[in-house]
């Protein structure tokens, strides 16, 4: 079940994205999306290396093989 919600959550994140393109300009999507992965990317490898975070399934685990 899972799975299924992350899949999902995927779909729509992918599906805004492109909305967006559609609606604002290209270069604040693009800022607005890279900013917000930078800050993603560190804030959560400081909170899951605190140990204050942990990921139940392993998602796209097809990528680490």
């Amino acid at each position: 079940m899972e799975q299924w919600i992350l899949w999902a959550l995927v779909a729509v994140g992918v599906g805004l994205l492109l909305l967006s393109f559609l609606i604002l300009p290209a270069r604040d999507v693009w800022v607005s999306f890279l900013l917000n992965a930078y800050a993603a990317s560190f804030f959560g490898s400081i909170v899951a290396g605190a140990g204050l975070l942990e990921y139940p399934v392993r998602f796209f685990c097809f990528l680490y093989k």
